[in-house]
């Protein structure tokens, strides 16, 4: 098992011209976010499978993600819509790609979709095109979270170092970030 996982990890730093396990991201600030993303979109995940993909270098692990779309903020998706990420589980195989992002059934996140075709992550800047969204059980609001589940309380926060204390800042809602995003398509548009 180890000596697989070992050549699969080596077989990524051969496909990927650079060290596996060395996912170095600068994270996008909001306006990269926005347009980098040929899709955004909010979704639900209602299914995930991982399957073998064939290339020159020989087998890797691919991970297919099926959403649910609840809205499409920028560009076009189906009710139903699928992401590749590299990386995932097939029996007692592995082939992890760190930082990248894992999802479960049932949850609900906001996706920046680079327009790049065969990309490692299909998100704008790998893991930092997730943002997370969690129902407030006190106001039944929806709240927007960093991909990594940290506060998010504004746009301004998006690409910047993390404040000391995170504690107190509250998530901002679902609708305040597709306001900032619509406001900014409609800036790009203007231009």
């Amino acid at each position: 098992m180890l000596k697989r996982l070992l050549v699969l990890t080596a077989a990524f730093s051969v496909l990927t011209g650079g060290v596996a396990g060395s996912t170095t991201v600068i994270p996008p600030t909001f306006d990269a976010l926005v347009a980098g993303a040929g899709t955004i979109f909010v979704g639900e995940v209602i299914g995930q499978r991982a399957a073998w993909e064939a290339t020159a270098h020989g087998r890797i692990i691919v991970t297919y993600v099926t959403f649910r779309v609840e809205d499409v903020w920028k560009g076009a998706a189906g009710a139903v819509t699928q992401l590749e990420f590299l990386g995932g589980t097939i029996g007692n195989r592995r082939m992890e790609v760190v930082g990248m992002p894992v999802f479960r059934i049932g949850q609900r996140d906001v996706l920046f979709v680079s327009s790049t075709v065969r990309a490692v992550s299909p998100l704008v800047g790998f893991m930092h095109g997730r943002m997370r969204i969690e129902r407030d059980v006190m106001t039944g609001l929806d709240r927007v979270r960093t991909y990594d589940g940290r506060s998010l309380g504004s746009v301004a926060q998006v690409g910047a170092r993390a404040p000391a204390s995170l504690a107190s800042i509250t998530p901002m809602r679902l609708s305040d970030l597709a306001a900032a995003v619509r406001v900014r398509l409609t800036t790009y548009r203007a231009r």
